[in-house]
């Protein structure tokens, strides 16, 4: 063996040991056989993901770099996420805690691959995944000692749903003499050394030799790799990952071969600034270059670029383009009964605004239609209020409205950063949101009958404040329209909510917004113009009747509600839903005792309250119910119109399309009341019935009731993401959308395109 050993960082060969005293061997042996030891990390498992701290070496020397790393292995068709991770995902990261004078870098990324999920494109990992950091030891660290890192790490790992999931790690690191001593040892290799070679070849190096240019014409983005080459050498694809995240369209990514090298066509993000330059990476896939560290042309494996983006009137495309046959490209669109295009900011903004105004007019509203229509018949007669008052509840029911729709739309948005697989409506996903709703329109219609007043059961000082601003009323009846309204989609409605979820935050919260605007307008222009409150009676005996009258519909609201929690719940969460709506009104009633002169309306109130506490814990829906229970007690009578509907199968509507025969998917859940006003004015009837049968037309129908993620991936792929959606899958061809709003019309015009 050579009496001195190479240092692989420094490059520098270490001086030849001295002969040791006798006290010492034993002090270096003890050493060697520190040093020859395993780096000890104990693996943590999850269902998805092993995750563990591993070391490149066997040991650090004090005040050395050493290169350490979060080993992630994805169990099959499960991934993590880059940097940047592309439509959705949140990229991994790790929180240190580390022995003092010591210190770790940034995750140096690996080449990501990318992920196509429908429409959408991720960037991540699957296998087995090694994310190295580099880690200098204290400069004071003993030989002889370890060192303990801890390491909080938390990652999203997704396949068709996203699991949010972290590990407390550890890893203990021997420490041996380093620098010019006679005790002077080099660190060996473990068994995951040939792991961080691997993710060394696979990391991005500086690009050089090559010319970077970046066209921006409109928001279409050209990037050119170029470099005096061999036209006729053979030439791997590439790919191309930038830094930035919410910048470009992941799933709009062109790639050419040109003389010269290549060119990669890109689109900016509707909304998002244009960049001074784009940074980012250009990848060859390990599948066109295994274990080559540089391809064709010196470019290697993984290149770093950074190139100023320039602004053009049209692209200057290089000589000899030409498209590569594998080219990944955005999902073809459906086509649209009627026509459609694809939908810009603009379009999507006009859309949202008319389905706003709609909105309306759909069935989910009706019910809170009758205080809108209540608190505008108190505007007429002697006490019609002022212009500045009428301005005021305008205002504050229209800033009711569109904060709504942007809080609706702020956490849609972020869950769906964060991985989740959602769609609009998702609150009613959820049993309990939908016995809350329950409660709280069987409380309004309590109120409406006059069975009590609200003010009774507040606090005197907080009542009082109530009645100093009506505005607050209203405020609160465009919060409840928003509640109300968010499980139907209206016309127009579809594509621009399909648009905005595929968008840059700002841009999709602007969708949302105009369509708050539509929805609060035709109330507002009610309450500001004054023509049509001089025709109304002076207020009277009338009134009360009317409001009483008006509870009917939040009754029949409380009927759909219920129903919808036995579809998700089965009979016995329905049951328990209607005795919390008995203690509901028992408690209501035990707390407006009060009113009646008591003496201790504070002791009335809080037993109502406790009674009110009860019934929500109580009745409160418990944990998932099975499929199988569910569709046991909800089966369709043979015969019937619902038997003919076989539930949504992915596999087996790619083997009637194979076989020639075309499906029509019903998208539904027992939350819209859109949906089943369709089903059962349309689809159910016989006519159209008859006409399924005589096209031979295979029906499926997605239940999105209850969450699921392979119901919002298919609705992704079709451009939507809220139900009512129709759609006639025909063989060989793009599918067809109909509207939202059915008739038996409409439905033999699209059978009739067969």
């Amino acid at each position: 063996m050579s009496s001195a050993v190479l240092d692989r960082r420094s490059s520098r060969p270490l001086r030849a040991a001295r002969p040791a005293a006798p006290w010492h061997w034993l002090a270096g042996l003890i050493v060697a056989l520190v040093a020859a030891g395993p780096v000890m990390a104990q693996p943590v498992k999850t269902d998805h993901v092993t995750a563990e701290l591993v070391a490149e070496r066997s040991a650090v020397q004090p005040g050395q770099a050493l290169r350490i790393g979060l080993r992630l292995q994805h169990i099959p068709h499960w991934h993590t996420y880059w940097r940047n991770p592309g439509d959705s995902g949140l990229p991994t990261t790790l929180s240190w805690t580390l022995p003092p004078g010591s210190q770790t870098g940034d995750i140096e990324w690996p080449a990501p691959t990318r992920l196509p999920i429908g429409p959408l494109v991720n960037y991540g990992y699957e296998g087995e995944l090694l994310l190295p950091v580099e880690y200098t030891a204290p400069a004071d660290a003993r030989p002889g000692t370890t060192l303990t890192l801890h390491a909080q790490a938390t990652w999203l790992v997704c396949q068709d749903v996203c699991i949010p999931e972290n590990a407390r790690l550890t890893l203990q690191l021997p420490v041996v003499a380093g620098g010019d001593s006679s005790d002077a040892v080099t660190p060996g290799t473990t068994e995951h050394t040939a792991l961080f070679e691997r993710a060394r070849d696979a990391q991005a190096a500086p690009l050089t030799g090559w010319a970077v240019d970046a066209q921006l014409a409109g928001r279409e983005l050209l990037v050119t790799f170029s470099k005096p080459l061999d036209v006729a050498a053979p030439r791997p694809a590439v790919q191309l990952f930038p830094y930035a995240e919410q910048l470009i369209e992941p799933a709009q990514h062109e790639v050419f071969r040109t003389d010269g090298g290549y060119a990669v066509k890109l689109r900016l993000l509707d909304g998002a600034a244009v960049p001074a330059s784009l940074a980012g990476i250009v990848v060859v896939p390990a599948a066109d270059a295994p274990g080559a560290p540089t391809v064709w042309g010196g470019m290697q494996r993984s290149a770093e670029f950074d190139a100023p983006v320039r602004a053009v009137s049209a692209l200057a495309w290089p000589a000899g383009a030409k498209a590569l046959a594998d080219t990944p490209r955005r999902a073809s669109a459906p086509e649209t009964l009627g026509g459609g295009a694809d939908l810009g900011w603009a379009t999507a903004l006009l859309l949202a605004f008319v389905g706003g105004m709609v909105l309306n007019l759909m069935p989910c509203v009706f019910p809170v239609l009758s205080i809108k229509l209540l608190s505008l018949a108190r505007q007429g007669g002697d006490g019609t209020p002022s212009a500045a008052a009428l301005r005021a509840h305008a205002l504050a029911y229209s800033t009711g409205v569109v904060l709504s729709f942007l809080a609706l739309a702020g956490l849609l948005l972020g869950l769906r950063a964060a991985g989740s697989v959602i769609g609009w409506g998702f609150q009613l996903q959820e049993p309990g949101v939908v016995f809350v709703l329950a409660l709280l329109f069987f409380a309004l219609g309590l109120n409406l009958m006059g069975a009590f007043e609200f003010g009774t059961l507040l606090p005197q000082g907080l009542a009082a404040w109530r009645d100093r601003r009506p505005a607050i009323d209203a405020l609160a009846s465009g919060v409840l329209a928003v509640v109300a309204a968010s499980p139907c989609t209206a016309p127009f409605m579809g594509a621009a909510l399909g648009y905005a979820i595929t968008q840059s935050p700002a841009v999709g919260l602007s969708v949302f917004a105009a369509l708050g605007l539509g929805m609060a307008l035709p109330y507002a222009l009610l309450v500001l113009l004054p023509g049509w409150r001089a025709r109304l009676p002076r207020p009277g005996a009338w009134m009360l009747r009317l409001k009483q009258a008006l509870a009917f519909p939040m009754f029949l609201t409380v009927v759909w509600l219920v129903w919808v929690l036995g579809q998700q719940q089965g009979v016995d969460g329905a049951a328990k839903a209607l005795i919390a709506l008995v203690v509901l009104a028992f408690a209501i009633w035990v707390g407006s005792a009060s009113s009646g002169g008591d003496r201790s309306p504070v002791v009335w109130r809080a037993a109502g309250g406790v009674m009110l506490v009860g019934a929500l814990v109580w009745g409160w829906p418990g944990g998932a119910v099975s499929g199988s229970a569910l569709a046991a007690s909800g089966a369709a009578a043979p015969g019937s119109p619902e038997a003919a509907w076989a539930p949504y199968d992915e596999g087996r509507i790619a083997e009637r399309l194979a076989a020639g025969q075309p499906v029509f998917v019903d998208f539904t859940a027992a939350w819209c009341v859109s949906c089943q006003v369709n089903k059962r004015l349309v689809l159910h009837t016989d006519a159209t019935m008859q006409a399924f049968a005589q096209a031979n037309v295979a029906l499926m129908r997605a239940d999105w009731t209850q969450r699921d993620a392979r119901i919002t991936e298919a609705l992704a792929r079709l451009g939507r993401n809220g139900v009512p959606v129709y759609v006639l899958l025909r063989p060989g061809r793009e599918p067809l959308l109909l509207p939202e709003v059915l008739t038996a019309a409409l439905v033999r015009d699209a059978l009739a395109t067969l």
